[in-house]
């Protein structure tokens, strides 16, 4: 009987294989090739794990040779979670088995060979985690990933450079994840999402907070977009919403929406984990997302009860918003969410007196109840610097949501006494109604518009006098495209040639769309190649004083659609970098079509997008102009 037969039928009788079932270390070493040509690498790992000390040189030698010639995935990754999980083995084997878990990384060409690299750098992370070896060599590795990486290897590696960050941080591992999202877009894009969620956590100003949460929510609903039953990064998204929605004063009732949509995506995640388990060394992620639920469905009630002058249980309640005003502990122990759930908890208390009634009882006995006393006196102190404050500057602080309201009822005595929601509902009805004095009659235009602008709610720079303004052209931009797949040759003139031309150029569509807006769009000042933006030269350049748009116009010769407005984001994005994060890109497509062109739905969409090296998100709204027009009556 040959020794992999003998392995064979000690696997069959689940009896454990042993050297002297083996034949002695001679006969091993005798048929070694034949032995490690057999996907029984965990085997001799278990083999080892239990032989005398005699024996151990020898099936030293022989395991780091099995891990350097191995071809089976499966047997590889076994193996190795077998000894890094036997801290004896781990210690003896680690110095010698870098080089070979190094170079079984760097041969990855096909799908086999990929998954046992991936595996490789697994165990090559866990062995730095354990701190059997520096951290050093899988930080480098990990730093030179590129975008060419296979699917399979990239998708492991994406999440192994996550958890990296997650451990030592470093800029270089998030320029790795970026290049990544080429390769497996739907798992770099998610671990970008965490480390642009954890550096929003770390900064103390609001808008810098705002700015890195919009940039965190982009990626992660661009992992939703490209990866199936990605329910992670959907209840990362719903987080996000809830958080600042919370900041910004929304009801319980409003915030109840996006604390839905996490409940979903956090069931959908339970059955998803419930198929395998969760290797050790991910644990903390999961413990991370229990959190972050928690808190989520935290700030939902909290702002429910911050709406009542009363509570029935005031201790438990207390305890409640105590646990929401000190998230930070419970979540990452940076003062981000403090800056941002904190101002909303402190001002309730100030403008209901019966809530601060309540935390004045419960401080002045608080060894009846369970509320944290120091915690409690804090917001206690905070509450009077509040009540100090000038009233002018805490009535502007609390209206600063309302600025629409604010200019209506300015000096009114009931301007101040509004409840909060009222005032929310007045504000949007303000702003449609202000939005829509010059709306076009045609239904299909205005729901073009208000998809696109509620895909624009995330982004920090849309709203006052910048939403208005961006609106303005956006609706001059919607009419110029609709009008122009209408008018016929004798309505445009000259000036409409070039949408029936097979040489048509991008200048022609600038030097159209500017005289429209030059035209239509009075407020705002309408440039051509204005230069010294990005340090280049813009098509459009739509200025309304301290803020400006730029409009990026391309032509293509073929269909548009939004892999190829994806290649022309770059350009696009970059004129955003010094000024508002909001812009156009305009394509004209040439297209020979055997029937009409695409419908002027088909034509707009909104896109956001982070730029390499960048944590905070651009938004494009995206315009196909369609050119190679012909009659109607010449496509029967």
């Amino acid at each position: 009987m040959t020794i992999v037969a003998v392995v064979e039928d000690c696997l069959a009788r689940g009896e454990p294989v042993t050297v002297d079932r083996l034949g002695g270390l001679k006969r091993i070493d005798a048929e070694r090739d034949l032995l490690l040509a057999q996907p029984f690498l965990d085997v001799l790992v278990e083999l080892m794990a239990t032989s005398a000390s005699d024996a151990q040189t020898f099936l030293a030698e022989l395991l780091i040779e099995g891990f350097a010639c191995a071809t089976s995935p499966v047997a590889f990754r076994d193996a190795a979670n077998a000894l890094i999980e036997t801290a004896v083995l781990r210690d003896k084997l680690a110095k010698d088995l870098v080089p070979v878990l190094t170079t079984r990384i760097a041969v990855r060409s096909d799908p086999a060979t990929q998954l046992i690299a991936a595996y490789a750098l697994e165990a090559l992370f866990r062995l730095s985690l354990a701190g059997a070896v520096t951290r050093h060599r899988v930080l480098a590795i990990m730093s030179e990933f590129d975008s060419a990486e296979g699917e399979l290897f990239a998708e492991h590696a994406a999440k192994l450079i996550g958890v990296a960050f997650a451990q030592w941080g470093g800029d270089d591992l998030v320029a790795s994840l970026e290049r990544l999202v080429a390769s497996a877009e739907a798992e770099a894009a998610y671990e970008l999402g965490h480390v642009m969620l954890a550096g929003a956590l770390q900064q103390d100003c609001v808008a810098e907070i705002l700015g890195r949460l919009e940039g965190a929510k982009v990626r992660f609903h661009q992992a939703t977009i490209a990866g199936e039953e990605r329910a992670d990064a959907t209840a990362y998204e719903a987080v996000i919403d809830l958080v600042r929605g919370f900041w910004a004063g929304l009801s319980a009732a409003e915030l109840q929406i996006p604390l839905d949509r996490l409940g979903a995506a956090m069931a959908d995640r339970r059955s998803l984990l419930q198929v395998g388990s969760v290797p050790a060394w991910l644990a903390p992620r999961i413990d991370r997302e229990i959190a972050w639920v928690d808190l989520a469905r935290g700030a939902q009630k909290a702002a429910q009860d911050l709406s009542r002058p009363s509570w029935l249980n005031a201790a438990a309640t207390m305890e409640h918003l105590l646990t929401v005003y000190d998230a930070e502990r419970t979540i990452s122990g940076n003062p981000g969410l403090s800056t941002m759930l904190r101002p909303r908890i402190e001002a309730a208390f100030v403008r209901e007196q019966g809530l601060a009634a309540h935390l004045d009882d419960l401080l002045a006995d608080p060894g009846s109840c369970s509320i944290d006393a120091v915690l409690a006196g804090s917001l206690r102190t905070r509450i009077h610097r509040r009540i100090e404050q000038d009233a002018d500057s805490r009535k502007a602080e609390e209206n600063v949501a309302f600025p629409l309201l604010t200019s209506v009822l300015q000096g009114l005595p009931s301007a101040d006494e509004l409840p909060r929601d009222t005032a929310a509902v007045l504000e949007k009805e303000l702003a449609q109604r202000h939005r829509g004095f010059d709306r076009i009659a045609n239904p299909v235009i205005n729901r073009i518009f208000a998809e696109l602008t509620s895909s624009l709610v995330d982004c920090a720079d849309y709203q006052g006098d910048i939403r208005d303004d961006y609106d303005a052209a956006l609706f001059q931009i919607l009419g110029f495209c609709a009008d122009r797949q209408d008018a016929g040759r004798k309505q445009l003139g000259p000036r409409g040639d070039y949408l029936r031309d097979p040489l048509a150029k991008e200048g022609d569509l600038q030097s159209d769309l500017r005289q429209w807006l030059k035209g239509n769009l009075t407020s705002a000042d309408v440039q051509t190649e204005v230069e010294g933006v990005a340090t280049g030269r813009t098509d459009l350049y739509i200025g309304f004083g301290g803020h400006r748009f730029i409009a990026e116009l391309k032509r293509n010769h073929g269909y548009v659609d939004e892999a190829v407005a994806m290649s022309f984001f770059g350009q696009a994005g970059a004129y955003q970098a010094t000024n508002v994060r909001l812009g156009f890109l305009g394509i004209l497509e040439l297209v020979d079509r055997p029937g009409p062109p695409a419908t002027i739905e088909e034509c707009f969409w909104s896109a956001s997008f982070v730029p390499e090296g960048s944590q905070l998100a651009r938004h494009i709204t995206v315009f196909r102009v369609p050119g190679m027009l012909k009659s109607p009556s010449s496509l029967d």
